[in-house]
């Protein structure tokens, strides 16, 4: 009797951000996508992949036995090459017409078997006097290029030299050969301007709905008697274009970050924007220029990547734009994103997992309107620990007069048609904060910068607050005003306002262009 065995892998991102240097992270990436590669441990497994991406992996064999024996090899496998990598396996036999119904119920059994895992406890540190420098685990080695740092097992296979060959060479293919362009190998490389604006920018983009999706398909399938031929088909054919979505949005991401690095006159390379005065500088090495960003992890319909602060909200939103796409038996596939901007060096875990709950937010948002497109959120700093995106917002983000309770934010916002499309980001990327003649980055308000500090205070006091403020300041100097605010007061149902989303993203918000000019 056929089975059906499935792999997951625990822990991805504790396991990938358990260093704070960036080449250990890249380097860990690539062994969780080693580790469900179909040339990777998958490579000689006897059976048949059905499906291998984002840390998952389901195969078929002709019969338990053969089943049991790649778990067996597999899991060795993984100890030798990837110390500390964890998965969960489960198995389950079907008979012939029975595949879909296989799948549906394997999903049950890989969570059972996650819940049920009895954790290994081994003998950790006996008879060893030293903790890993990086991990603090007992260590087993010594970093070989400073013999006088200890490291764990599994930080010296993060650094063995074939590991970060391979890891760079993975994210290098997205370059498409152009040999002027290297993603960086550390932080202080990616485009940080040292004394100014030094923030990391952390962009998790998720699929909408795409395990629900293929849990109806699979029920659907079994309603339907699929024949297991047309259920392997099916598969194939909507995992391949989930692993394309992703792939495309990284592809786009790199792309508008090469279309947007100019040499200025002194031929030094640099970023630029819509915004002249939030353009920087690019450090080079070994005759390539560095980019500002720095891919961690692709699988699916999951994607995260590290970038400069400046350009974090502006490459998440392109990410989501190309994203959007048709997969098979699964139909309109959209995303949402999560963009942590923190400052440089704060730990990778806490940035990432700011970064997964703002796109968990941005989806319960997204399912509360109803709505079927793209959504996305940010934070800029580092919420308290163990401070959730709710209690941030209402401690950080409201306000209480003795009218009423004001929202300072918007947050999330859905990704919007255009700048006309009001209460989203592209409205207020493009409108709020555009350059034209109502933006607050326009000539009018250039000249009353000191307004839009004010601003950022008066909006506390209600639109009634602000109507006076606008009062005053259209005595004085008749500055404009953002359209679809101008006779709200700059507060939607008289609650919730945008305005201070726009002023804190003033000075830290650059819109790439590919005709911008230094």
């Amino acid at each position: 009797m056929p089975v059906l065995t499935g792999i997951d892998v625990l822990g991805v991102q504790r396991y990938v951000f358990a260093s704070n240097r960036l080449r250990d992270t890249v380097a860990a990436s690539w062994l969780v996508q080693w580790a469900t590669a179909r040339d990777g441990a998958l490579d000689g497994s006897g059976g048949d992949v059905l499906q291998a991406s984002g840390g998952v992996a389901i195969l078929s064999f002709p019969d338990e036995a053969r089943a049991r024996d790649f778990a067996t090899r597999y899991t060795r496998r993984l100890y030798d090459v990837a110390p500390g990598l964890e998965v969960a396996v489960a198995h389950r036999s079907y008979s012939s017409g029975g595949l879909a119904r296989a799948m549906e119920q394997l999903q049950i059994d890989l969570a059972v078997a996650k819940l049920e895992r009895v954790p290994s406890s081994p003998q950790l540190g006996l008879s060893v006097t030293a903790s890993c420098r990086i991990t603090g685990l007992p260590a087993s080695g010594c970093d070989p290029q400073d013999p006088t740092v200890p490291l764990a097992r599994m930080v010296l296979r993060w650094r063995d030299s074939d590991v970060r060959a391979n890891a760079t060479s993975r994210w290098d293919a997205y370059l498409d050969g152009d040999a002027r362009y290297a993603f960086p190998a550390e932080i202080d490389d990616m485009g940080r301007t040292r004394g100014e604006t030094s923030l990391l920018g952390v962009v998790h983009v998720d699929g909408n709905g795409v395990g629900r999706r293929i849990a109806s398909w699979l029920r659907q399938c079994v309603e339907k008697g699929r024949s297991d031929d047309d259920v392997r088909r099916g598969v194939a054919a909507w995992s391949s274009a989930l692993d394309e979505c992703g792939r495309r949005a990284l592809r786009a991401v790199v792309h508008r970050v090469v279309a947007a690095t100019k040499q200025n006159d002194q031929g030094t390379w640099c970023l630029v924007g819509a915004v002249p005065q939030l353009a920087f500088q690019l450090k080079s090495q070994n005759d390539r220029v560095l980019l500002p960003l720095r891919p961690v992890l692709l699988g699916g319909d999951d994607l995260t990547f590290l970038c400069d602060g400046r350009i974090a909200l502006d490459l998440a939103e392109t990410a989501l734009e190309v994203f959007t796409g048709d997969a098979p038996s699964l139909g309109r596939v959209t995303a949402c994103a999560g963009v942590a901007v923190v400052p440089s060096h704060t730990p990778f875990e806490r940035a990432y997992a700011l970064a997964e709950a703002l796109c968990n937010h941005a989806k319960q948002r997204r399912r509360e309107r109803n709505d079927d497109g793209s959504w996305i959120d940010w934070h800029i700093g580092a919420p308290r620990p163990g401070e959730g995106i709710r209690e941030l917002r209402a401690r950080a983000y409201s306000h209480r007069t003795a009218a009423t309770f004001l929202k300072l934010t918007c947050r999330p916002y859905r990704l919007g048609s255009g700048p006309e499309d009001p209460e989203t980001w592209r409205w207020l990327s493009r409108n709020v904060l555009g350059t034209g003649a109502n933006g607050f980055r326009g000539p009018r308000w250039a000249q009353h910068r000191n307004k839009l500090k004010q601003l950022a205070w008066v909006v506390r006091e209600g639109p009634d607050g602000v109507q006076r403020a606008r009062e005053a300041w259209t005595a004085a100097a008749d500055i404009p005003w953002p359209s679809d605010l101008d006779k709200t007061n700059g507060f939607f149902d008289g609650v919730r306002t945008p305005l201070l989303d726009a002023l804190e993203l003033l000075g830290i918000h650059l819109p790439l262009d590919r005709e911008a000019h230094i």
